[in-house]
């Protein structure tokens, strides 16, 4: 406990930032490299000051909630192994396209081969979303161009190869801004993980 007073809450650097959050339960918070700096300055500055326990506010953010959080779970899980990582992020994009992509190759019979895909990773991953999900791949800020930008690209995918190329592409491009310009605080409840 004495190294969380000090503020020791850095749980992994590379290749994706996470850091213990201040809240035991809950979902987990993604927030800009800037602004998990300012929130840090503030973190220390409460940890260290005499008779104060605990931080006056939490960073900017976006909720890791609903389908996302499950993501983010599976990343958190495999956070010592990048390509693990990227496998999740891959398949979560696979599950946009499929719950919520329009495409010509989605129509027909090779939505197949690409289900069957999906389910191969999420047995070998280890990694389930469950309940009334939604998104899949995490949210990013309008400038970094999210989810929906997936969606876009795959509109004019006419073949399963340029499908999987495409979700490819994107997640790796995703997963590369989350890695460079994003810091995901998570729950101490993430500990049994």
């Amino acid at each position: 406990m004495n190294d969380w007073k000090r503020g020791a809450n850095l749980i992994t650097s590379r290749p994706l930032e996470f850091r213990w959050g201040e809240w035991n339960t809950g979902p987990a918070l993604l927030c800009t490299r800037k602004e998990s700096l300012r929130f840090e300055r503030h973190r220390q500055d409460a940890l260290g000051t005499a008779g104060h326990r605990h931080v006056a506010w939490v960073p900017n953010h976006l909720k890791l909630a609903g389908g996302s959080h499950f993501t983010v779970s599976g990343l958190f899980r495999y956070r010592d192994g990048e390509s693990a990582m990227r496998r999740i992020y891959r398949l979560a994009g696979m599950m946009e396209c499929v719950t919520r992509g329009t495409a010509p190759v989605l129509r027909t019979d090779l939505l197949r081969r690409l289900y069957q895909t999906i389910l191969e990773e999420r047995e070998a991953l280890g990694i389930a979303w469950k309940g009334a999900v939604d998104h899949y791949l995490l949210p990013l800020y309008p400038q970094h161009a999210g989810p929906d930008l997936l969606l876009a690209k795959i509109r004019n995918c006419h073949s399963m190869q340029h499908l999987f190329q495409v979700i490819e592409e994107e997640t790796n491009r995703q997963f590369d801004l989350l890695g460079s310009d994003y810091v995901i605080y998570v729950p101490r409840c993430f500990r049994s993980i």
